[in-house]
C-alpha cells in the first residue's frame, strides 16, 4: 500500500530568481516542521513589487480557456511573480492550478468566473459512479500541457505544485448533490462508504500520474500547499468540507477512514477545517495529521482572538498550525501562541514594511503571553 510514497527527484534547486534568500527560507521551515523553539513563527508576507517586468496576459475566448489554457495561466502566474515581493517564508511558487478539477468529470464540468464547478451527476447512493479518471480520460492531456508549459519556465525560477482532484468526500458529495449527500450520509452510510473506497486507487493513479511528470522535469523543490507552506518532504493536503455540518460521529463513519487510507498511501497529511471546530479531537487522534489549518466560516469572525483555544488546544497536541489573520490580529496570535510550529500569511503594502513586520514578529514571540 505504501509503493507510491516515493518518486525518484530528478534534480536539486537550493535558489530561485523569485526567492534569492530560498536558503535562509527553507532553514526556517525545516525548523517549523520539527517544531524547534525559534525567534517568531514561519511567516509568509507579501508586498507589490514595483519594479517587476510587465507581463502581457493574453485575452481567454472563453471560460473554459481562462482555467484551462497553458499560455494565459502561465503569464498570469508569472504576472503575479513579477509583481510580488516574496517577504519571510514566502514560497517562490506558481499560484496552484485548479485544472486538476476536470479529471474524471468528462460531461459535467461548469467553467465560471469564480472556478470550475462539478455537476451532480448520481441519481442515487446505490448507483455506480459517474467518475472516470485514468490514462483515456480526456482531460488528463490537458492538463498535462498545462503543467508541462509552466514546467518549461520553471527552472531556477519559481516552483511548480502538484495538482489533483478534490479528496473523496468532497468529490462524492458533487457527483451527488449537497442536500442528496447529506441526506444519504444520515440514512445509507454503508452506501456512502462504498462508493468513497470505489474511488479510492483512481484517486491515487491520477494525483499520482501528475506528480510524477512535475517530479520527473522538477526535481527535488520540496513541497507546496495551497495555503503557502513549504516542506523539503512530501505531504499531502486533504480537507473535507462537508464536514462542517455534519456530525462527529458521522465524521468518524466517513471522513476518518478515508484519511487513514491516505495516510497509509501518501504519509504526512495537512489538514484544513473549513469553519468548522466540532472534529478538531478526531483530527488530533492520528498522527499523521501533522498540520491544521483553520480558515473561518462566513459567519464567524476571522482568524485572530475569536479562536484562541482551538489554536492552543492544536499546539498542546504538538502539531504545526496554519493560519492567516488579518492584520489587526496578528500582533495579538503571535504573543498569545508558541512561534514553534506557527505559519502566518499575511500581506503588507510595501517593502519596508515587510522588514518591519518581521523584526515586530520576533519582539512580539518574546512576550511572556505565548508560554502561558
Amino acid at each position: 500500500m505504501g509503493a507510491d510514497k516515493e518518486v525518484e527527484p530528478a534534480m536539486t534547486h537550493s535558489t530561485f530568481y523569485y526567492k534569492p534568500d530560498w536558503a535562509r527560507a527553507q532553514a526556517r521551515w525545516d525548523a517549523f516542521w520539527a517544531l524547534e523553539p525559534t525567534d517568531r513563527p514561519c511567516m509568509s508576507i507579501t508586498a507589490p513589487r514595483p519594479d517587476g517586468k510587465k507581463i502581457v496576459v493574453p485575452e481567454v475566448r472563453s471560460m473554459e480557456d481562462k482555467w484551462m489554457d497553458p499560455d494565459y495561466l502561465l503569464a498570469v502566474a508569472l504576472q503575479r511573480l513579477e509583481s510580488t515581493i516574496l517577504g519571510g517564508e514566502a514560497v517562490p511558487a506558481a499560484r496552484l492550478i485548479m485544472s486538476g478539477t476536470t479529471t474524471g468529470c468528462n460531461g459535467h464540468l461548469y467553467f465560471h468566473e469564480g472556478g470550475i464547478s462539478l455537476r451532480p451527476t448520481m441519481s442515487g447512493m446505490d448507483q455506480p459512479l459517474n467518475w472516470h479518471p485514468g490514462p483515456s480520460d480526456p482531460w488528463r492531456p490537458k492538463v498535462e500541457a498545462i503543467l508541462n508549459r509552466r514546467l518549461d519556465e520553471a527552472p531556477g525560477r519559481f516552483i511548480v505544485s502538484y495538482t489533483g482532484q478534490f479528496m473523496h468526500v468532497d468529490l462524492l458529495n458533487m457527483l451527488r448533490g449537497n442536500e442528496e449527500m447529506l441526506f444519504e450520509m444520515a440514512t445509507v452510510p454503508d452506501q456512502c462508504a462504498a462508493r468513497l473506497r470505489e474511488m479510492r486507487e483512481p484517486a491515487a493513479e491520477n494525483f499520482n500520474h501528475f506528480r510524477r511528470l512535475v517530479d520527473a522535469r522538477q526535481g527535488d523543490v520540496g513541497c507546496v500547499s495551497w495555503t503557502g507552506l513549504w516542506c523539503r518532504q512530501f505531504f499531502l493536503q486533504s480537507q473535507a468540507d462537508v464536514a462542517a455540518i455534519i456530525s462527529p460521529e458521522m465524521f468518524e463513519q466517513l471522513v476518518l477512514p478515508e484519511l487513514d487510507w491516505l495516510a497509509e498511501r501518501f504519509g504526512s497529511l495537512h489538514f484544513h477545517t473549513c469553519g468548522y471546530q466540532q472534529h478538531l479531537e478526531l483530527c488530533l487522534s492520528r498522527p499523521y495529521i501533522r498540520v491544521i489549518q483553520y480558515s473561518p466560516n462566513p459567519k464567524e469572525p476571522p482568524n485572530g482572538p475569536a479562536h484562541l483555544e482551538f489554536y492552543r488546544r492544536v499546539q498542546k497536541a504538538g502539531r504545526c498550525l496554519d493560519i492567516a489573520p488579518p492584520p489587526e490580529h496578528l500582533e495579538f496570535v503571535i504573543r498569545h501562541l508558541r512561534p514553534e510550529g506557527l505559519f502566518i500569511s499575511t500581506s503588507v503594502k510595501t517593502v519596508a514594511e515587510v522588514d518591519e513586520l518581521l523584526e515586530r514578529a520576533v519582539k512580539w514571540a518574546g512576550s511572556h503571553a505565548n508560554r502561558n
